[in-house]
């Protein structure tokens, strides 16, 4: 069994996601651990958009210690589907729109650009969390809004990325691009600021 130390505890290490990414546990509890041991300068980094993101009000998954020594962080393990998953079994709730408009909304207003691409927001308890610490600088051209927002539909842009993913089309919820833009534009009207 494999273990990895983060502030002198052991945590048993269940599965490695990616090259600085793992999946561990201590007391029935499961965690993200990210490990910088290789990249000490990606710690600081995270540590810095983790300040950033949290300072601006976003929905991210808590940081529960970040470890100097080691170069390591101890996250929570947010568990759902992704809004991604969720888009492609069915259309969003209007609540979960309204969120990605509210964190869009704090984070240009913090002059950061996120990167909306429903894969990177997981769905708890109809409550989106943006799960990577990344981000950029704020350009007006790309906003949301501009870039993003109709992935968040299940649009042309979508059914192409599900293309590119390999995965089935439901053609019965692709409606006439005329239909589909006044419902989107209706959403930007009532909820961008």
């Amino acid at each position: 069994m494999d273990t990895i130390q983060i502030k002198k505890e052991q945590y048993e290490v269940i599965e490695r996601i990616n090259s600085y990414q793992l999946r561990v546990r201590k007391d029935d509890k499961e965690y993200l651990a990210y490990d910088f041991t290789e990249n000490r300068e990606g710690f600081f980094d995270f540590k810095f958009a983790n300040k950033r993101l949290k300072g601006c009000g976003l929905n991210i998954p808590e940081v529960y210690a970040l470890d100097k020594k080691t170069f390591r962080a101890l996250v929570e393990d947010v568990k759902g589907p992704t809004v991604f998953d969720e888009l492609r079994d069915h259309d969003l709730d209007e609540k979960i729109i309204e969120q990605v408009f509210i964190m869009n909304y704090k984070a240009r207003s913090n002059r950061l650009r996120l990167d909306f691409d429903p894969r990177k927001f997981i769905l708890k308890d109809d409550k989106i969390y943006y799960i990577p610490f990344t981000f950029t600088n704020y350009v007006r051209e790309e906003d949301f809004t501009q870039k993003e927002l109709r992935l968040w539909f299940y649009t042309n842009e979508f059914k192409n990325l599900l293309i590119e993913l390999g995965l089935p089309i439901d053609k019965s919820r692709l409606k006439n691009e005329y239909e589909r833009n006044k419902e989107i534009v209706l959403l930007v009207v009532k909820y961008f600021r």
